[in-house]
């Protein structure tokens, strides 16, 4: 007798480079082979979101790369998602889609953005888990910037866009629950220390520069793996497969997988089932057929209610980490702040308390989608207003917030004036306008950092037609 496991089975997925037919055919072509169904994928960045050119000049790559992909059909419900899909922004995304859904939220149908950072539950059945995950990737430049980039996007900000911000990892350092598993793009700095090196550098020779500098890596990330060690970290960006075990001082485990682009022949998939007891099983699955459900976290409503203040405040943010280069670690700034924060949000978690708030499914059609016979954009052009998200008003209601104070950075209405945040304690302000002051001087030192810390591989502009396998 077949033993009927109680779970949930996963596929996790690296690099998507916009192939949505060519990986959800191979969903299907597993669930074909196997004979299971397919619950969740997970998918670690550079999925290219495009519903029409306007987005598609909005993605940071040469131009010659450039194409529309076949999201759109997603989008306008023309094509339809194998299984419920997650994912978070990589350095190759249609950046202004994603900028007006910062919270998290569904771009298609079964398609669900986490957000710039987030912790979401997700349920099945008798399983439940708690999935966190953070966009981008590190550059120490942008890190430091007090100014989140002005929205809509000029060309010569795209690159900046997808560069983790200091307060994405300000939130999630104020958290203090259990986080089951965490997406990122890139990878946590010395994550190779706890996985073979010498194997990882018989597919990557020109890692090994990075390595032996220590610059191999994301310090933010390495910064969150210490403070929330989940029970499973998942990673792309590198386009290799790489696995590692974190023990850390607590006596937890981290089981760290990252996977390679969406390439014949390459490992870029990888199926498993999450029990309700915790466990990974990799050739058993579940049966189960109750529906999948994604909630809100409440501790996590808590942070982003805590820390709102600060978004407000989104062009001169304060400094919330100090950065040393030469040990390749992050501080907290202002301890007495934080801490101050951080019992904020434990008075804000009493409100919401042990109730499980269900992430509606309020997906709507905001923008034409593409058209095949539309010839006419060529470049990008910034538009001339772009509304607040459906989703985003229904989230920042949660609050009680109108997210007026966004405008500018979640969307765009120029005849609407933006309210500034100032509720925010001068003192907390004070070192921040001071540097504001000395603008010019920052932007050098920047510059001067940059130089430093820019990662010898792999950078940006290393890109190629495997890149982008939807042009072969």
């Amino acid at each position: 007798m077949i033993e009927q496991i109680e779970g949930i089975n996963i596929a996790v997925e690296g690099c998507f480079h916009g192939n949505f037919d060519e990986i959800f055919g191979t969903i299907r072509e597993i669930e074909k082979q196997k004979k299971i169904k397919i619950d969740l994928l997970l998918v670690c960045g550079d999925v290219q979101t495009h519903r029409n050119k306007h987005d598609m000049f909005n993605m940071a790559c040469p131009i010659k790369y450039l194409s529309m992909g076949t999201f759109y059909k997603y989008y306008e419900g023309k094509e339809a998602a194998p299984c419920l899909t997650i994912f978070i922004g990589g350095n190759h995304e249609a950046s202004n889609f994603l900028r007006e859904m910062y919270f998290g939220g569904w771009v298609a149908p079964n398609i669900y953005y986490l957000g710039d950072s987030n912790v979401i539950q997700i349920k099945k059945g008798n399983t439940t888990f708690r999935l966190g995950g953070t966009s981008g990737i590190f550059k120490i430049f942008d890190f430091n910037n007090p100014k989140l980039e002005p929205f809509p996007f000029k060309s010569e900000q795209l690159r900046n866009v997808y560069h983790t911000k200091q307060i994405d990892l300000f939130k999630l350092s104020l958290y203090e629950g259990e986080v089951n598993m965490f997406l990122s793009h890139d990878w946590p700095q010395q994550i190779h220390q706890h996985g073979s090196t010498k194997e990882l550098l018989k597919k990557k020779q020109n890692f090994e520069a990075d390595i032996k500098s220590g610059r191999l890596g994301s310090q933010p990330h390495k910064f969150t793996l210490e403070r929330l060690q989940p029970d499973f970290w998942f990673a792309a960006h590198m386009h290799v497969k790489f696995e590692a075990l974190v023990k850390h001082k607590t006596g937890k485990q981290t089981k760290f997988l990252a996977l390679d682009k969406c390439i014949a022949g390459r490992d870029f998939l990888q199926v498993f089932t999450y029990t309700k007891d915790k466990k990974d099983l990799y050739e058993q699955y579940a049966y189960n057929e109750e529906p999948i459900e994604l909630f809100y976290d409440s501790e996590w409503l808590s942070i982003v209610h805590t820390t709102y203040k600060l978004l407000t405040i989104w062009d001169k943010i304060p400094k919330l980490f100090e950065y040393n280069p030469a040990l390749k670690e992050l501080q907290i700034m202002k301890k007495d702040k934080y801490e101050e924060l951080l019992n904020e949000k434990r008075e804000r978690m009493k409100i919401f308390g042990n109730h499980q708030l269900k992430i509606p499914h309020n997906f709507e059609v905001t923008t034409p989608p593409y058209d095949e016979q539309d010839n006419t954009t060529k470049s990008l052009v910034p538009p001339k207003r772009v509304p607040l998200n459906n989703q985003m008003k229904s989230y920042l209601n949660l609050f009680n917030e109108s997210g007026q104070e966004l405008n500018g950075l979640i969307f765009y209405e120029p005849d609407q004036p933006r309210v500034i945040g100032e509720f925010v304690a001068p003192d907390f302000l004070q070192k921040q306008i001071e540097l504001e002051n000395h603008k010019e001087i920052l932007q050098q030192q920047d510059l001067k950092q940059q130089q430093l810390e820019e990662p010898s591989s792999p950078k940006d502009d290393e890109l190629n037609i495997q890149d982008f396998p939807f042009l072969q």
